[in-house]
This record gives structure tokens, sequence and C-alpha cells, in this order.
């Protein structure tokens, strides 16, 4: 399939805007005053920037893209779940975190209170329509999912959050393509010279961006052993001799639409010149198929009893360091800020230590941002996966296992996927979040 439609998104989405705002309005009119987006990679993303950088929204928006059992419960508990929209967002409709967000909210909530964005046909579609959702909203199906910001998967959750859609969308319509994509060839010949780190600094306005270009450069470009390893909130903040570093982002919130198609243009052409796909994630499907293989074979207890795999030490994870190298930790923790405050530390520490560029990904949200890269471009990470016992566990109805368990076999998932390409990875498993302290170096 073609999968150039993110072309011709904002003119689409232009002309559509006027439904989708109709719909925000019949959503606020019924008494529903906050929402909540349910979807993992390209599906939340875009939501997330949005929201974050929102001076004043007409109604506030969260999103939820961990299956972290105390990111379930903080959602759930950020506002009154009667008052609630529920947007779940997934392009296959068949996304496992997704669908049990879904599954969890829809003992909490009227089925007029969802609204399913989902490719057509999906069975998250039939889904929505057999249970009798408030709207079933099309996502195209030539757009990619990290290719879907101007796609009603942004563009609905700014009409809910009162944005003025339709200017955002007019500035992007007139972006003129050939200085994005010669914006990508200039990132890809530094790239070529030996500079294969992007440090992405965005005004604090729109700070929340490079979350999103994160993914659409690392799911792009990793892969065939190449890639870029985009780095955000770099706590050390050194200009490394790898690194390049992009300041040159609008800090208007009405321009994110420019910068959305901006970065597409450029990523697209960026890939094109260092010779891969901009368009498929060849080594996204391991690490699901292993987590399946996690949960058959430990049951409804997950991966919590499961012997260990054969990771390496922190020690000699360090050890193992070579110029040119980054760490990527990866915390199936609660995304929560007191957490990503001390994993900051533990990265700023061992950034420090190692003379390196470091980066933060929280599991399993990664897995569809940078998992990708993380196994299919070049083989210069060192992988710290953190993992902890959970305060408290939730059911996911109808599945007949816990969000802990799912989180736990995902965790499993991809160590494994990591260490079969030859991948060097620690594994630390705390008791609690407050041993967090002690992997500081």
């Amino acid at each position: 399939m073609n999968r150039l439609g993110w072309i011709h998104t904002a003119e689409h989405s232009l002309g559509e805007w006027d439904k989708l705002a109709a719909l925000a309005r019949d959503v606020r009119a019924s008494g529903l005053d906050r929402t909540l987006v349910c979807g993992m990679g390209g599906s939340s993303l875009a939501p997330q920037v949005l929201a974050a950088s929102t001076a004043r929204p007409r109604a506030p928006l969260h999103v939820l893209d961990s299956t972290d059992p105390a990111a379930v419960l903080a959602a759930e508990r950020a506002g009154d779940p009667a008052r609630t929209l529920f947007v779940i967002a997934s392009k296959s409709g068949t996304t496992v975190e997704t669908l049990a967000f879904y599954r969890y909210f829809a003992t909490r909530a009227r089925p007029d209170q969802f609204v399913a964005i989902t490719d057509p046909g999906t069975p998250l579609e039939a889904l929505a329509k057999t249970q009798g959702f408030r709207a079933v909203v099309a996502h195209p199906a030539d757009v990619g999912g990290r290719y879907a910001a101007l796609t009603a998967v942004g563009m609905l959750p700014a009409a809910l959050l009162g944005l003025d859609g339709r200017t955002l969308l007019e500035r992007a319509c007139a972006l003129d393509p050939a200085r994005a994509k010669a914006f990508g060839a200039q990132l890809a010949q530094v790239v070529s010279a030996g500079r294969d780190k992007l440090a992405l600094r965005p005004p604090a306005a729109v700070a929340t961006v490079a979350d999103w270009i994160e993914q659409l450069v690392a799911e792009s470009s990793g892969k065939d052993g190449r890639g870029v390893i985009p780095v955000v909130d770099d706590p050390v903040g050194d200009t490394r001799p790898d690194t390049q570093v992009v300041t040159d982002i609008s800090g208007d919130p009405l321009d994110l639409g420019v910068e959305f198609l901006r970065w597409e243009y450029a990523t697209w052409e960026m890939c094109e010149r260092l010779g891969v796909n901009a368009f498929d994630q060849p080594d996204v499907d391991d690490a699901k198929r292993l987590a399946r293989e996690e949960l058959e074979h430990a049951g409804t207890a997950g991966a919590q009893h499961a012997a260990p795999l054969p990771t390496l030490t922190p020690e000699q994870l360090r050890a193992r360091a070579r110029p040119g190298d980054y760490l990527a930790i990866l915390a199936y923790l609660p995304p929560l800020p007191d957490v990503t405050a001390a994993l900051q530390q533990v990265r700023a520490s061992w950034g420090r230590a190692l003379g390196c560029v470091t980066t933060l990904g929280f599991g399993p949200r990664y897995l569809h941002s940078t998992g990708q890269l993380h196994k299919g471009g070049p083989n210069t990470g060192l992988f710290l996966v953190i993992t902890t016992e959970d305060a408290k566990d939730l059911p996911i109805p109808e599945q007949g296992l816990t969000f802990g368990a799912l989180k736990r076999a995902q965790a499993r998932g991809d160590i494994r996927a990591l260490l079969a390409r030859g991948r060097r990875v620690a594994h630390v498993h705390l008791h609690s979040l407050a041993d967090l302290c002690t992997l500081r170096v």
C-alpha cells in the first residue's frame, strides 16, 4: 500500500474540521468535560503534544499510554469517569494495550462516552459499532501511525481542547515541501559524516514535540543496522562530537501543524538518503510475539516467576561501553513526574560516567517509539532495563490477566528480542521505586 497519504493530511483535515469541531461541541453539551486518549505511539504522542502546549484548554485532556497499574490508576483518578470522554485510538484496531485500556474503562463508563479512531474494517471498528460508541472516526488507511498527527488522531483532540485547528491546519497547508526536504537532506549529510545522535531542543512552550519527533525519527530510520538516535531532555546537556543539535523549531503552538508536516517530509528525505525505508518497522513485531509467548508460558501470573534472562549486571554493562555508544534507560515504571525526576538523576550519573549521550524511555510506551531503533538500528546501544514490584495490580476485564502481568511480559519480551540481536542488555529488578537512587554511579 502507498504510505504517502500523510502528504495530504493537512488539506483533508481542514475539510473535515467543521465535523470534528461539531463532535467536540456535542461531547461538551452532553456533560463530558474531560478527555482521556487511550493509545500507543503515533496514536498518543500528537495528542500529548497538543495538550501540553495548550495554555488554557477549553476542557482538560490526558493521555494513557502505559500498562503500568499505577499509571492506569492515575489516569482513572485524574477526573470523574462519569464526565470523561474516552478516545480509543488504534490504527490497526488490534493494539493490545489500547484494547486493555478500553476493557478496563468499559466497566466504568457508558458506551456513549467512547469514541474510536481506527482504520476502516478493523476489529476496533466492529467493537465500537457493536457496543454503541458515540462515534467511529476513520483513520486513513494510507497513513502510517507515526505520520498521522494531522489526521483525526491529532485533530479530534485539538477540537476537544478547543484549539484553533483551522489556523493550525491552514499554516500546515502553506508549508514548502522543498524546504522541508532540504532540511532532511542536511540532517542526513551530518549523520553520514558520523554524527548520528540528534539532540532535540525545542522552545519550552512546545517542549513535548521532541517526544513526537523522537518516535518519527527513531522508528523511521532505525533499521538495517543504520539509524539516527534522537536525544530528548538530556540532563547533562553537553554537545558531543557525535551529536548534532536542532533548536530551529517554532515556539508558537499554532505552528505545531507546520512542524509535524515539516519533520515528516524531512524524515522521509533523510531516510531516502540513508538508504532505509521510512515507512516500515520490521523489528517491532518480534517483541510483541515474545511478550505473547511469555504470557502463554507464565499463565495469568505473567512473567513474575519466570527464570532470569541472561543479561549483564549494570557494572558489566558499563564495562562493555565503546566510543560512539549511547545509553538507553528502559523503565517499566509508572511515568509519573517524581519517577521521571529520579530516572533523570540516574541518567545524568550514567551519562557523566560513560561520557556518552543518554536516552530515557518508559515501557511499554517506548516499544511503539524507539523500540524499532533499538533492535534494527546500529549496535551502539547500552540498554539498562528497570522493573520493580507493583504496589497494586489491576485486572484487565475479559482478558484473564492483569496490567502488571502484561507489563512484565512486555519487558521480558523486549529483553529477549534485544538479546537475540546481540545487544548489550542489563536488567535490574527493584523492590520499590525508592530504590532507584541505588542505580546512580
